[in-house]
């Protein structure tokens, strides 16, 4: 369907446009209604297609903004919804801090190039999107918790709900030159042709502003299992990959 949309608007020198805003919901790990209906594979996103998965409901009205607006103007923009966000409410134990204000100045969007910084001063960064941000925070206390690293200011997380190219606010981040290790901690599963983070690190490694040292986790590249999450990215995933980058 996202081809056949993205594609008359191409053959047609946009005398076609097929403006919309298409929301799909069940991704990745989490429990909705009393249903365990979840996927966590985005397998190729078109030319032309606007995808972002947002981590945070005030992220998300800025976002769908900005998704109305670019939709009336003809683009295509689908926005991929993490189940387990949908009633989330604590981040850390019974913390309230994953419940965010609504926006209500209505002239308040998030563009495809904004991004969320939870850290300005590490060395360190975890690059991550939608409910991906949820565990690297997670796992970034229990690095702290295990006292391989002195505090949460050691390591930076970047939120990048746009996932069809890379956003113009990680490019910034990266181009000073701050961060000695960069681990992209992807949802989707390992593997060709299953996850999005991927590109991003083809697409910074030619552009000359990736370090040297960097590296992904992902998903296991497995079926998952009705009712079970085991297969699912996880807080002990991206906390095992963060020491294996930072001590070699």
């Amino acid at each position: 369907m996202f081809y056949e949309l993205a594609i008359s608007n191409w053959l047609t020198n946009a005398q076609r446009p097929n403006g919309m805003v298409v929301r799909i919901q069940g991704f990745d790990k989490g429990v909705f209604g009393g249903n365990f209906h979840t996927h966590n594979m985005i397998n190729h996103v078109p030319p032309g297609v606007d995808l972002l998965c947002y981590s945070n409901g005030t992220d998300y009205v800025r976002g769908f903004r900005n998704a109305v607006a670019q939709a009336k103007n003809g683009r295509v923009v689908v926005l991929v919804d993490c189940t387990n966000l949908l009633n989330l409410r604590h981040l850390h134990d019974k913390d309230r801090g994953w419940e965010t204000p609504y926006p209500t100045n209505q002239d308040e969007f998030m563009s495809f190039d904004n991004v969320r910084r939870f850290g300005n001063g590490g060395k360190t960064l975890i690059v991550s999107y939608g409910n991906g941000v949820v565990t690297a925070l997670r796992a970034r206390q229990n690095l702290v918790e295990k006292k391989v690293i002195q505090s949460e200011d050691c390591v930076d997380i970047i939120d990048c709900p746009y996932i069809s190219d890379i956003p113009g606010g990680l490019r910034d981040a990266l181009s000073i030159g701050q961060y000695e290790h960069i681990l992209f901690s992807d949802i989707c599963k390992e593997g060709p042709g299953s996850n999005v983070l991927s590109s991003y690190v083809v697409g910074l490694q030619k552009e000359g502003i990736l370090p040297a040292r960097w590296s992904f986790v992902a998903a296991p590249r497995a079926y998952n299992p009705l009712g079970n999450v085991v297969t699912f990215l996880n807080e002990d995933d991206v906390s095992e990959a963060f020491v294996r980058l930072t001590s070699n």
